[in-house]
């Protein structure tokens, strides 16, 4: 039997893993994870819960935000029919969650959970949803 380890180029380590695709050893390949991980957790002035994570404490759901856009695909996405690029880069990414977390903080929330980022096309647009619901912990 033959294995094949991949190196870093540039420090001649094995190649990890992201976080965001996790190997699935059942059917083969890899899953990808829920949300909008990207290796390395970001600090937002709330608490993120992504997936089916739930808050530790006591809360009360304030509001479900949305934050979509949909839009032509551009030169750069496509070549001779074929897609090239689909969704936002990893900026993109970052900013439409601090704009999430802005409007989950103009009401008052403690948090944001069940974040998620999907991407979507067609033959002619392009588009995203990102997802999450509002909480605010319940003091008693």
């Amino acid at each position: 039997m033959l294995v094949t380890i991949a190196l870093c180029n540039a420090c001649n380590k094995p190649l990890q893993t992201s976080q965001y695709y996790k190997p699935n050893y059942e059917k083969g390949g890899y899953d990808s994870g829920v949300g909008f991980d990207f290796g390395g957790k970001d600090k937002y002035p709330i608490e993120i819960l992504q997936g089916t994570d739930r808050p530790q404490s006591k809360f009360v759901e304030i509001e479900k935000l949305t934050i979509s856009a949909e839009y032509p695909l551009t030169s750069d996405q496509e070549y001779k029919g074929r897609m090239l690029k689909r969704g936002n880069d990893e900026q993109q990414k970052r900013d439409l969650m601090n704009e999430l977390v802005a409007k989950a903080q103009d009401l008052g929330a403690s948090g944001l959970m069940n974040v998620n980022y999907k991407v979507f096309s067609t033959a002619t647009t392009s588009g995203y949803i990102l997802t999450g619901v509002a909480f605010k912990y319940v003091v008693r």
